[in-house]
């Protein structure tokens, strides 16, 4: 089947959400996967990333190229939607005669929605169907593939077939070795948050590669110039001997990687007694840096609600600065994710601000509770939602806005709130003393340590101030649709829930 044309595409994000920084360095795995898995069976494949390379009707090669394909694939998240369906519906009116698939969370989720651009919908993994896609073997709707269950199964991904990987990415590192490159080696989480939509794609049974595969699999990226990784794992350190039996080959690889993580991994009991210090220097001989934590409160009402799985005898606080000293003394990279909800009033806010300087984390992100399709906390909020046009709205879900009007803070004070909140933690041109201290600590030259303080200053800097704008452009948009609402009110024409996704909830 090797003259089928297959072209993968990731959409943009909406410009200048804090976000779309990073995400330009880390595309989706999703697609990666996919079409390793049809460059290995002989097909034509190429990834189109509009985060590393640019708006695709911008660029008339690459325009003609996706016209000419027999198949094209948009990995589509929530706030990614609106733009996947822009391109499709582009597509088709340019005359592209190509079979539109759509996968990803959004349209696992939403599958009746992306039907509507669409010919092909695959709701979870496709690894069990893509070559049928690929080979015209499929019909038009939607489809549901059991998941992968042995992930050895899966190729040693070839990042190298995103467009321009190396000159619009890669470049901007200076130097490969420098590059986390993005890995997976786990899916499905056990926990079942109400927020979260992720668990719900890949469940909430984990799923993990051999110790062998993840090994075969890191010496072939070693063998291309990459030794620095970003697992994407859910919870990279869910399964405690399966961690120690991978880091203790790794260590003499020389690899460095940074991931997503529970901060309480350390402790071998629930009853936090017995401090696992083997795991610990384990850790650090075998590559970790820099843990990804989703704190998300320090409230234990809150985490509660939001059925966050992290309990203990001690108050959520103590725990949390427990946990974070211990991963400071050892050396680790802290990035912590916290979460502000409607609930939540301007001294919750100060107090997530107050304990990350307290406790010395070194880089933070504070989200707004988004309810995302496919979770509880999306049918909850549905007749709170000021944005309810779907698909178009969709753009404003991505954990940055305030979608909804039962916020304690208000709809508008929200963005204003998380801005300052970050301004207030970040200093010296976006970066503080300890963060600073960290990343001179790291196993490189002191010019690549020069370098990367420069650079990761300079993108916070320029994050904070495209983000002031993008403010300033929703709030406009925000206060003309308050208007019509409390014009709805007046008129006796106002709908509580005049949602028209058409989402299906996913139970975990």
């Amino acid at each position: 089947m090797s003259n089928r044309k297959i072209r993968f595409i990731e959409p943009r994000g909406r410009y200048a959400r804090p976000l779309n920084a990073w995400i330009t360095r880390w595309p989706l795995v999703g697609p990666i996967t996919l079409a390793t898995i049809l460059e290995q069976r002989g097909y034509d494949v190429l990834i189109y990333n509009e985060n590393i390379s640019g708006a695709l009707d911008d660029d008339p090669v690459v325009y003609e190229d996706l016209c000419s394909a027999d198949v094209i694939c948009l990995t589509i998240m929530t706030p990614t939607a609106a733009r996947g369906y822009e391109i499709a519906t582009k597509l088709r009116a340019d005359g592209c005669a190509a079979k539109i698939a759509f996968g990803g969370v959004h349209a696992t989720m939403c599958p009746q929605e992306a039907l509507e651009y669409g010919d092909i919908v695959c709701r979870g993994e496709g690894e069990n169907i893509i070559e049928a896609i690929a080979a015209g073997e499929v019909a038009d709707g939607i489809h549901e593939p059991p998941r992968m269950e042995d992930l050895d199964e899966l190729p040693t991904l070839n990042h190298f077939l995103i467009h321009r990987f190396e000159e619009d990415l890669l470049a901007k590192c200076r130097r490969k070795e420098l590059y986390e490159l993005p890995a997976m080696t786990s899916r499905g989480c056990p926990y079942g948050c109400v927020y979260c939509s992720v668990t719900r794609m890949f469940g909430r049974r984990i799923r993990q590669q051999s110790v062998a595969k993840v090994l075969t699999d890191l010496k072939v990226y070693q063998s291309r110039g990459f030794s620095q990784f970003f697992y994407y794992d859910d919870n990279f350190t869910a399964n405690r001997e399966w961690l120690k039996a991978l880091l203790k080959r790794t260590a003499p690889l020389g690899v460095r990687f940074n991931t997503q993580s529970r901060i309480d991994f350390h402790w071998e009991d629930n009853s936090r007694r017995r401090l696992d210090k083997d795991m610990l220097r384990l850790m650090r001989y075998g590559g970790a840096q820099a843990f990804y934590i989703g704190y998300e409160t320090i409230d234990d009402a809150t985490a509660k609600g939001w059925k966050k799985g992290y309990r203990g005898a001690d108050s959520l606080k103590h725990r949390l600065e427990q946990d974070t000293k211990i991963l400071s003394e050892n050396g680790f990279w802290i990035h912590g994710m916290f979460v502000v909800g409607p609930q939540h009033r301007q001294s919750h806010v100060d107090g997530i601000v107050n304990f990350a300087v307290a406790n010395k984390i070194n880089s933070l992100q504070i989200s707004c509770l988004t309810p995302f399709p496919g979770t509880p906390l999306f049918d909850d909020y549905r007749p709170h939602l000021i944005f309810n046009r779907f698909p178009g709205d969709w753009d404003f879900y991505d954990g940055t806005h305030c979608v909804y009007d039962h916020s304690q803070l208000g709809a508008e004070n929200f963005q204003d709130v998380l801005y300052e909140a970050h301004n207030r933690f970040y200093r010296l041109g976006g970066w503080n003393g300890r963060s600073i201290r960290a990343i001179l600590s790291r196993k490189m030259s002191f010019t690549s340590k020069l370098l990367e303080l420069l650079q990761t200053g300079k993108t916070a800097t320029r994050i904070q101030k495209a983000w002031g704008e993008e403010i300033e452009q929703f709030r406009h948009i925000l206060r003309e649709r308050l208007a019509e609402q409390d014009q709805a009110r007046r008129d006796g024409t106002y709908q509580a829930d005049p949602t028209n996704a058409k989402v299906i909830t996913v139970n975990v």
